[in-house]
């Protein structure tokens, strides 16, 4: 069986799931799910993450040998851009990507075993603590204010990270710090004696966590890596995330365009529908060219994460790339369907704003435009340096 063959089954497989998700997705999750759980003391509801789970979903990137089914980033884009169309609250990227890549990067000890396997089974929702900045205005992937120090009774963890999701109802923490003059990454029970946690609600109705850790104690069983291990580990599943993150974003942007196409054809004024109005016609344009700009991007991003030819400074500033590309476009759709839908699209009952909201959540998370283009363009020069 020749690659393009294998290449042209795993497409057809892809366009079956992502039917399938959107069904599922539907049907199981319709926006008064979303709206009704806006401002609950997670934002999310974990009998649904179960539903998750029976599908599949919560093991999909997890490779077979961590008891998962070894899928690729186009298979998780196609759930996660399913979930997305309706604005579903569930931490899918924090949890199923971001934090179990970072488990799955850093080895396959007893700790990862047992911490993957329980994601799979839809037992376990884990959360990536490392911003370290109230103001989340800079990616720093070292830790500096959290810090692991040796003491005659173990590891004492102190410290406070700021903007982890999910927060309130996670099950524990992926903690980086400083451990020495490295970083470490360790495994935190959430309800671990020392720690706090603050919850803070965000635009959407979702939440996210302030977390402080008083005096922590930890033993050599919870670290899952240090070193250049940590750092490598670390910054390979910040990236992957990042791409996640735009495919949510991409499907925000074809969602308020979808709506905003449909009220142009409808709305009536002066006797013609809006959208027959040459002006209007020519910003509805300027959106979908946004739109494909960034879908054409993701498309090269997916790629390169489930290909293994690229170096980590390709895959670093491809991922700050897309992620700047998609907040850019995130919030000009959103801005612009609101002004293109005149004064319903301010209503709170329209079902617009729940896309806006969530759009405005994902720009900012994991950095925002104006940072990965900084991260982009200092990446790119370091890796034209070192060839």
């Amino acid at each position: 069986m020749n690659s393009d063959h294998l290449d042209t089954e795993r497409q057809d497989n892809i366009r079956m799931l992502a039917e399938s998700a959107q069904t599922f997705a539907t049907k199981a999750s319709p926006l008064t799910r979303a709206r009704g759980l806006r401002g609950s003391a997670s934002g999310f509801d974990r009998s649904f993450w179960g539903k998750l789970a029976e599908q599949g979903w919560t093991g999909l990137l997890i490779p077979e040998a961590f008891a998962g089914y070894g899928q690729g980033f186009g298979e998780m884009a196609a759930v996660v851009s399913a979930l997305a169309t309706q604005v579903a609250p569930e931490p899918v990227v924090p949890a199923l990507v971001f934090a179990s890549r970072v488990i799955e990067h850093t080895g396959n000890g007893d700790l990862q075993q047992q911490l993957l396997a329980s994601i799979v089974a839809g037992e376990l929702i884990p959360a990536v603590a490392w911003q370290e900045e109230l103001a989340g205005l800079q990616v720093n992937l070292l830790a500096s204010a959290v810090v692991a120090a040796p003491t005659n009774s173990g590891i004492q963890l102190t410290g406070e990270k700021h903007h982890v999701r999910p927060g309130a109802d996670c099950d524990g923490f992926i903690v980086t710090a400083k451990q020495g003059n490295g970083l470490s990454l360790w495994w935190v029970p959430a309800n671990a004696a020392g720690v706090k946690v603050k919850s803070v609600a965000l635009a959407d109705g979702t939440s996210e966590a302030s977390v402080r850790f008083d005096g922590v104690m930890l033993d050599s069983s919870q670290c899952l890596a240090q070193g250049d291990a940590a750092t490598v580990a670390f910054t390979r599943a910040y990236d992957e995330a990042l791409v996640m993150t735009s495919v949510e974003l991409l499907a925000l942007q074809q969602a308020m365009l979808n709506m905003t196409l449909e009220y142009l054809r409808t709305r009536v004024q002066f006797g013609k529908p809006i959208g027959s109005f040459q002006a209007l016609q020519h910003r509805a344009v300027d959106l979908l060219i946004q739109q494909e700009l960034t879908s054409s991007v993701l498309s090269q991003a997916l790629v390169m994460l489930d290909g293994a030819d690229s170096n980590a400074f390709e895959r670093s500033a491809m991922a700050s790339r897309i992620k700047a590309r998609a907040s850019d476009a995130g919030l000009l759709l959103a801005r612009e369907s609101i002004q293109l839908h005149g004064a319903i699209g301010f209503t709170d009952e329209y079902d617009l704003g729940l896309y806006v909201q969530r759009a405005l959540v994902l720009s900012a998370w994991l950095g925002n435009a104006q940072m990965h283009r900084r991260r982009y363009a200092n990446l790119t020069q370091m890796n034209t340096a070192s060839v």
